[in-house]
């Protein structure tokens, strides 16, 4: 009877795990139904349709590799491809250092910080086409925002910023960094409170000032944060599309046409599913390519 005990509590060890297990799929059910409903499969007929010839309505006839040689010899496709890459230039760097920047200055412990971190957070709620129309009339030439407060400091003739292909780009990294730079800054404020306090106190015995604090304690606890954080910003930016459409149309010039407006009008416009669907698969596998160079660089993976 006494070799019996230690099996029979293996046994019941072990069925509890499944039964935890179990609890767990179930709650977790829901979530995996929708994500394998709208998300996997999507992606599954999105690549099987870049290889074929499809308007929407009709079979899918196969075409082999045809859609993604049309693409790699359009030059509108290539400079969508520039255009956005510009874009997550102008805006994925300010959107990381101004969100890690603005985390440690709504950490301090200052009198109204809660206040401050809810009206930083608030644009975070503004939809995109709002966001748009907000900044078209902040931006607008001749009675924009902007041009008459730069026209009281002398700044004459008033700029056309997003009628100007020099200047429209970076009026939409602007306005998107204005709008989302603030989701950035709620993830490295969580980040910055979880760093134990002891390490602070440790630095400073040592003899370090704010600045050293920051560069050796603070940077380093974030990496994990970073890894997260900075990926999900670089796809983000190679998304743009809403602010874009809302504002410019992918003009002037076609200065701001990106590869997610390519994708839209080629899909919903032209009715080209096939090589809209041959354009987004080649979008993955740039920001799956830009993921996996960052955390190899951060040493992730």
């Amino acid at each position: 009877m006494s070799n019996l005990a230690p099996k029979g509590k293996r046994a019941a060890s072990s069925w509890n795990s499944i039964k935890n297990d179990l609890i767990a799929y179930a709650f977790m059910a829901p979530y995996l139904v929708l994500f394998i409903v709208f998300l996997l499969l999507p992606a599954f007929v999105g690549v099987y349709a870049s290889f074929t010839k499809w308007g929407i309505i009709g079979e899918p006839k196969w075409r082999g590799l045809k859609n993604y040689t049309k693409l790699l010899n359009s030059e509108l496709f290539i400079e969508s491809l520039q255009n956005t890459l510009y874009f997550v230039v102008l805006a994925a760097i300010p959107l990381i250092v101004l969100g890690f920047l603005l985390a440690l200055l709504v950490n301090q412990k200052l009198r109204g910080r809660n206040i401050a971190r809810a009206i930083v957070f608030l644009p975070h709620v503004v939809s995109v086409a709002a966001v748009g129309i907000i900044f078209q009339w902040i931006l607008e030439r001749s009675s924009g925002l902007l041009n008459y407060y730069l026209g009281l400091l002398g700044v004459n003739p008033p700029i056309n910023w997003l009628g100007d292909p020099d200047s429209a780009m970076p009026a939409i990294a602007i306005t998107t960094i204005w709008w989302t730079v603030n989701g950035n800054m709620i993830i490295y404020l969580a980040g910055l409170q979880d760093i134990p306090e002891d390490l602070y106190e440790a630095a400073r015995i040592d003899g370090a000032g704010r600045w050293q604090e920051v560069r050796y304690v603070t940077i380093p606890m974030l990496m994990p944060v970073n890894a997260f954080v900075i990926p999900l910003t670089v796809i983000a930016c190679w998304r743009v599309f809403g602010q874009v459409f809302v504002m410019t149309r992918g003009g002037p010039q076609g200065s701001t046409f990106t590869i997610a407006q390519y994708i839209y009008e080629t899909a919903f416009v032209k009715f080209d599913m096939g090589v809209a669907s041959a354009a987004g698969v080649i979008l993955m596998l740039i920001t799956l390519s830009f993921t996996i160079i960052q955390l190899r660089a951060m040493k992730v993976i």
